[in-house]
């Protein structure tokens, strides 16, 4: 851990009814010289450890940054040590157990490996490591698929499954996947491009990748993919430039206007039944829209200016307490943030 600041978040005022606040927990800004950007970009709970994963230079040459993970157990913090020649950032991560954790590097094509004790990095298949990940979903100990969409300037890496000890590639529609989500092997979501950007909504069912085309989605443009259950698949995204969310309850989609000028790029469970919904404008104050089990919209600050933000959340089993992976605004560049919900430990 290179430093960690204390920062004062101010009052939020926004579009939706207000509700208590996101807590900055710790802020660790990696790397010399001060003026280094460091985020989070993704948060897991695994048992009674909360994880923390991103990294340093998250502006100019991603190239140059460094992948961080924190983690959170019994109270207290502790900086993982990664292998030696990574690179960039942690693009995802992914459970399947505790003591066995997956996650990607942004590029560099590196795939690591908690477990339990330490992270190693996992013997690579023939993507081309100059190429970007964005996603990964580990379903058993030997059953993890990376997908990797071009964007950023650069190229994407595919779409890679390990069954066993090979990653082979799967390519056609499903090679341009950007993000995917699930609950079991037998049956996964995503979101990707079929001829333009993020426009496609693809499932994997029956051993076999395909392209869901509901009229009720029609012109829908995919920003992110949350799987809870074989019937509730929540996306997100935009129809004519207006931002919506939308549920699958097993039989058919239904849409919902989101208060907000930006599309969501995260969501998870809120544990009153209702969804955190994470669309940061970029501007003004920064906050998390909830959507209630009965579809009503509230939201909760985060802080007064848009430095600090919340990019991913997880609900700590049980209760309705909230981790939050993020940034937070620093003298020079930005901090690596943890935010709160509720009474975290």
């Amino acid at each position: 851990m290179a430093a960690a600041t204390a920062l004062t978040c101010g009052a939020l005022a926004s579009a939706a009814t207000p509700s208590p606040r996101w807590v900055l927990k710790l802020a660790v800004q990696y790397l010399p010289p001060s003026s280094n950007h460091s985020q989070y970009t993704t948060v897991l709970v695994a048992g009674r450890t909360i994880w923390f994963f991103g990294g340093s230079s998250f502006t100019g040459h991603a190239i140059r940054g460094v992948p961080e993970v924190e983690r959170r157990t019994n109270g207290r913090w502790h900086s993982s040590t990664l292998p030696t020649g990574l690179h960039s950032w942690i693009t995802g991560a992914s459970a399947v157990a505790p003591g066995d954790i997956w996650a990607a590097t942004y590029l560099g094509g590196k795939v690591l490996r908690w477990n339990g004790v330490t992270w190693s990095v996992e013997p690579k298949g023939g993507w081309n490591p100059r190429a970007r990940f964005t996603s990964i979903v580990a379903l058993g100990p030997r059953d993890v698929w990376l997908f990797g969409s071009r964007g950023g300037n650069h190229p994407g890496a595919g779409t890679w499954h390990l069954s066993g000890t090979k990653w082979t590639e799967t390519k056609g529609m499903a090679g341009h996947i950007t993000r995917a989500s699930a609950t079991s092997p037998r049956d996964m979501w995503a979101i990707g491009d079929i001829g333009g950007t993020n426009n496609a909504l693809m499932r994997f069912t029956d051993n076999r990748w395909l392209h869901e085309e509901p009229s009720s989605l029609a012109g829908f443009t995919y920003s992110y993919v949350l799987v809870l259950g074989p019937s509730n698949v929540w996306v997100s995204g935009t129809v004519a430039d207006t931002p919506e969310v939308a549920h699958y309850n097993g039989h058919g989609w239904t849409t919902i206007v989101m208060p907000t000028l930006v599309p969501a790029m995260g969501m998870c469970r809120d544990g009153r039944g209702g969804l955190w919904v994470i669309a940061n404008q970029g501007f003004g104050p920064s906050f998390v829209l909830d959507l209630s089990g009965k579809g009503v919209w509230t939201s909760s600050p985060v802080s007064s200016t848009s430095a600090d933000e919340v990019f991913a959340c997880a609900r700590l089993p049980g209760r309705p307490a909230i981790w939050g992976a993020g940034r937070a605004a620093a003298p020079a560049g930005t901090a690596a943030a943890a935010y709160g919900f509720g009474k975290v430990r």
